[in-house]
């Protein structure tokens, strides 16, 4: 079934009537997302439950939807998305895999910067909460692999979430990508994920994050998505975004270094955006 014949009242019907689907919010050909209320559990106890509700359609993605859901099984993060349910659900009798994940009052971080640049305690403080999430996934050895604007989400009342583990890489499992292949987005690779790597550590994410930090201080992509000059001679920060403090630049220009060992950890990301 294409994700864009998907009926809100089929979709309410094959979850057993406990969602109340009120509005679409992105569709496209793996699948779709709807802004929804679960009203009951799968036990049947009453809730009120506000749920980004992602249905899956590609069986070849199942094992990637899989290894999210273990990612954020018994994870409780502000800076994550929230696992409401999950499970397989028969919609015009296709297998439909489906995700509520607690809905993110607020806007992503592609679409805010589609209207100019952010300012700068705007981005220490979106900085300070993905290097949170960074964190803790890697607590379980997990890379996020696109750490991208579109998967960053501003909340309404302040600070960021990172969304979207369906491309991580878990360290401790068997790597789903092709020998040869990288996970991610072309733009925000680091140097290590460009050249398909596999032993990547959070320096990895740190490397994507200072790509989109340069992004959101000057409201354009620092290389123009340019990835191989990325990779070999990333932009310094005052030369992208010149009104930026220097303290920021700094630690900006060592997060996009092109060794790994050389940028700061996450640990000390944390740090630094959190005393700004």
């Amino acid at each position: 079934m294409p994700a864009n014949s998907f009926d809100r009242t089929m979709v309410e019907a094959a979850l057993g009537g406990r969602f109340q689907v009120l509005n679409e919010i992105r569709v496209g050909g793996q699948g779709a997302v709807f802004y929804a209320t679960r009203t009951r559990t799968t036990t049947n106890e009453p809730c009120n439950d506000a749920v980004a509700l992602k249905l899956h359609l590609d069986p070849k993605q199942d094992v990637r939807v899989e290894r999210e859901i273990k990612a954020m099984e018994g994870v409780s993060d502000h800076c994550l998305s929230r696992l409401v349910e999950h499970g397989i659900c028969q919609i015009g009798g296709t297998p439909t895999r489906y995700i509520a994940w607690g809905f993110i009052e607020g806007e992503a971080l592609d679409t805010r910067l589609a209207a100019g640049p952010l300012d700068e305690q705007t981005v220490i403080r979106m900085a300070g909460d993905v290097s949170l999430a960074i964190s803790a996934i890697w607590k379980k050895r997990i890379v996020h692999r696109d750490v991208t604007p579109k998967n960053i989400i501003l909340r309404a009342t302040g600070g960021a979430v990172l969304i979207d583990l369906g491309g991580a890489r878990h360290l401790d499992e068997t790597s789903v990508t092709a020998l040869g292949s990288t996970f991610g987005t072309v733009g925000y690779f680091s140097p290590e994920q460009y050249r398909a790597e596999r032993a990547l550590t959070s320096a990895s994410d740190v490397f994507s994050l200072g790509v989109v930090l340069e992004q959101s201080l000057s409201g354009q992509h620092p290389t123009s998505f340019d990835q191989h000059r990325l990779a070999i001679n990333p932009p310094r920060c005052k030369d992208v975004a010149p009104n930026t403090t220097p303290a920021l630049c700094d630690v900006i220009d060592r997060m996009l270094s092109i060794r790994a060992a050389f940028r700061p950890s996450v640990d000390e990301l944390i740090a630094f955006f959190a005393g700004r």
